[in-house]
């Protein structure tokens, strides 16, 4: 098994995507400002806010 290239631009693209959507939606429901968060350990996303 191979383990991921972590400094290449796609690997880091999936977790801001990740956390664009989530500043989205915090906008939508009327939650506040434009703020998304995650949290990433050994490739997988552990939290999120």
């Amino acid at each position: 098994m191979t383990s991921p290239d972590t400094e290449s631009v796609e690997y880091k693209k999936q977790f801001l995507h990740e956390a664009t959507r989530l500043a989205i939606e915090s906008i939508d429901k009327g939650w506040g400002g434009p703020f998304g968060a995650v949290i990433v350990k050994d490739g997988k996303i552990i939290g999120r806010g």
